[in-house]
């Protein structure tokens, strides 16, 4: 999973799997706290869309990343997932289509990213960036009143997603960094 580590942790899951459906209670655990990236990842890059632009979607997307930021922050393992979502069966097939399918593209994102300064994507670190994805998931709530305004804390949030997934601290740094521009950008306009 090190290696390649959008593509690992698709084999992981196929290999927790054991060729057998399961659950998504399990696969969650099964990834850890790697599992907080994959959310923040989607959100992000749902909300970079023009589906980010219809009202009111930026504070629901919003609140899911608070919702995983907020565990993160806690230092929980993984993330909880209701009941209702937890006992959702995952066929073995879908994931190994689904693997077959964006292997070729996570590959291509794979030769950017990688484990590299593990210090920026664990500890006191993973707690800043936590509170980062926090403040930026409330940042959307003011930011989806203007049309596209979400876009650059979707973009940092995916960055961090990104970053938790492949431990790539570099990839951490970045976003941390790009977020203090965007949070002294909103300072301007409150001041």
């Amino acid at each position: 999973m090190e290696e390649a580590p959008l593509q690992g942790v698709l084999a992981h899951v196929l290999s927790e799997m054991d060729g057998e459906d399961s659950n998504l209670q399990d696969i969650v655990i099964s990834l850890g706290h790697r599992a907080f990236g994959p959310v923040m990842v989607l959100c992000g890059l749902f909300l970079m869309t023009p589906l980010g632009a219809i009202p009111g979607l930026p504070a629901a997307f919003g609140l899911i990343n608070i919702a995983f930021a907020v565990q993160l922050l806690a230092r929980r393992p993984y993330p909880w997932v209701p009941d209702i979502l937890a006992k959702v069966r995952v066929p073995h097939t879908r994931v190994a289509k689904v693997h077959g399918r964006v292997s070729p593209w996570l590959a291509k994102v794979d030769n950017v990213i990688q484990p590299r300064l593990a210090w920026a994507t664990d500890g006191a670190m993973l707690v800043l960036a936590a509170l980062v994805a926090v403040l930026l998931s409330a940042a959307m709530v003011p930011l989806g009143l203007i049309p596209f305004g979400v876009v650059p804390a979707a973009a940092i949030l995916g960055l961090i997603g990104l970053a938790l997934i492949a431990r790539d601290g570099i990839l951490m740094l970045i976003a941390l960094s790009i977020s203090l521009g965007l949070f002294g950008w909103l300072a301007s306009f409150l001041i």
